[in-house]
């Protein structure tokens, strides 16, 4: 079934974009013309930029749209919509070129304001109107503290002034400047986040309330269009299908014909149908499928695994927590491959600081804190506090696949010697995890963190900002993170980091145990598919597929 829709699809739009092979060479155009199938976990819960949340919206979105700037394959920063930008001397002031050949389009509508014929340029005012909606607290969008260090948004946070005056300016139709209140030297790393790409207000004001949530509100200026948007959650058969924008496709090739985003409920049916053939790439942080012959794979430590307790629980006390953390020898902790190594910290390798590997700079040995004799100290007084000779046996809840789970036992078996805790690890499906996690029914839980993009700051954001750590160093931590932000070297910057991580662990809300890779795994064949290994984000305007190599 997917098969022949994706086949009815691609003939469907090669009538109707009509584009040519290019000027190219033989070498230039093999591979090109493939229509890609990829499989998305859940509906994306709307295509509305500044509001999105989802992994499977920012994977749509990331083919959909263009932002100022985006990432390489390596994590490297490049031109989008800017033509080239340069920064003030005190760094509070990011001035932008825009090109003038990209182009807003509407697969559905073949005339008219954002149709083939328009050529409706992105303009400076696009992005200041979505860094608007950002600070609107009519919108309630999630990435208000994201761009914080913007000039005037602690004043529109607290109400004191409005939206339009987030600094963040239109000077022409092709020139943008943004004004900070502070330094921040990550600061052009935020523009390639979702929230950062661009709105028009004429179309947003047409969709009438509705912009991003059905296909007839949903326009874009990046390499495809959405051309169907169908979910039924009783359904069989969700997708969304994405045809090139041949507008932006005449100036900067778009290989593909065609996407196909199979939308499904379950990361287990992803696998399925990546297996049985029907999709071209998986991205996963399962390493079963990475030695297969048949495929290619990519991955980066880009997750940090560690424990939570459940608040209920007895595992929830400060000094118990703090007894399993002290009582963890981690070096004697070896696991198998490379697919998971030991965590001391929060931030993992592929994060990077100044764009240096965090972890480069602040090693994991800073916070090897294995000490028996605190540990006993710690552990007595919890089990003064809880008023028992010893605590319940309990349950580490695992999800089925992240990863080859001796080495926890290896864990718990050093916590059951040292410490006389028992712990069993119970692995159950990633459906019933997420449901025995928000009903709080475990006694530890083994949890993600990562962040959204390459960069050590986007990791502890994330995790200060997740409601399940319940982090209470959230507030020490952002105001180290802002004075790092404008630390004059790198020197200065990376104590700061140190301490802000630091901060995070002597809170005992969460106990780093390894770090972990996420994987884009493809068919033999496929190749140039861009895969942010944080987000999970996958980009296909630059993906070929060459049967020969198969």
């Amino acid at each position: 079934m997917r098969r022949l829709a994706a086949l009815l699809l691609a003939c469907i739009t090669a009538l109707l974009c009509c584009t040519g092979c290019g000027k190219g060479g033989e070498d230039e155009n093999k591979g090109a013309g493939h229509s890609f199938s990829y499989t998305l976990v859940g509906n994306p819960d709307t295509l509305d930029p500044q509001l999105a949340v989802s992994a499977s919206a920012k994977t749509v979105l990331a083919n959909l749209f263009e932002g100022l700037l985006k990432l390489d394959a390596d994590g490297t920063l490049q031109n989008g919509v800017a033509e080239s930008y340069t920064v003030s001397d005190d760094q509070l002031h990011y001035y932008f070129k825009l090109r003038s050949d990209c182009y807003w389009y509407d697969a559905k509508a073949k005339d008219g304001k954002f149709g083939d014929e328009a050529k409706k340029a992105v303009s400076a005012m696009d992005f200041v109107y979505a860094f608007q909606r950002i600070f609107d607290p009519v919108y309630q969008s999630p990435y208000r503290d994201m761009y914080a260090c913007l000039a005037n948004a602690k004043e529109i946070s607290e109400g004191q002034l409005d939206p339009s005056m987030i600094g963040v300016y239109a000077h022409k139709e092709d020139e943008l400047e943004f004004e900070l209140s502070y330094p921040n030297t990550g600061f052009l790393l935020l523009l390639t986040a979702t929230a950062a790409l661009p709105c028009n207000a004429d179309y947003f004001a047409e969709t009438g309330g509705r912009y991003g949530l059905d296909e007839d509100s949903v326009i874009g200026n990046g390499s495809f269009a959405i051309q169907r948007w169908l979910y039924d959650p009783y359904g069989k058969y969700n997708v969304v299908q994405m045809v090139r924008n041949p507008l932006n496709h005449a100036v900067r090739r778009v290989y593909p014909v065609d996407l196909n985003f199979f939308i499904e409920d379950q990361d287990s049916d992803a696998a399925r149908i990546f297996t049985e053939g029907s999709a071209d790439c998986y991205v996963s942080t399962n390493s079963n499928l990475i030695t297969r012959t048949e495929y290619s794979a990519a991955g980066a430590h880009s997750i940090t695994l560690g424990l939570i307790p459940n608040p209920d629980s007895q595992f929830a006390d400060a000094s118990m927590l703090q007894a399993l953390s002290l009582s963890l020898d981690r070096s004697s902790i070896h696991p198998e491959g490379d697919d998971i190594i030991t965590a001391g910290g929060i931030i993992p390798p592929a994060a990077d600081l100044l764009n240096k590997s965090c972890r480069e700079l602040i090693s994991d040995g800073a916070y090897n804190t294995f000490n028996w004799e605190a540990a006993d100290q710690a552990y007595q007084k919890a089990l003064r506090h809880l008023r028992v000779s010893e605590p319940d046996d309990g349950h580490i809840l695992v999800p089925a696949g992240m990863m080859d789970y001796t080495a926890l036992k290896d864990i718990t078996d050093q916590w059951g010697a040292m410490l006389g805790v028992h712990l069993v690890i119970e692995e159950v499906t990633e459906q019933e995890y997420d449901a025995r996690l928000n009903a709080k029914d475990y006694t530890l839980a083994l949890y993600t963190v990562t962040g959204e993009y390459h960069d050590a700051a986007s990791v502890l954001e994330s995790f200060i900002s997740d409601d399940v750590l319940h982090c209470s160093a959230e507030k020490k931590v952002r105001n180290l993170l802002k004075e790092a932000a404008s630390a004059p070297n790198l020197t200065d910057c990376v104590e700061l980091y140190r301490q802000a991580e630091t901060a995070i662990l002597e809170d005992n809300c969460f106990i780093p145990l390894f770090y972990k890779k996420r994987y884009l795994v493809c068919k033999r064949g496929v190749s140039d598919v861009v895969f942010n290994p944080f987000s999970g984000q996958v980009t296909f305007d630059q993906a070929k597929y060459d049967d020969s190599e198969t």
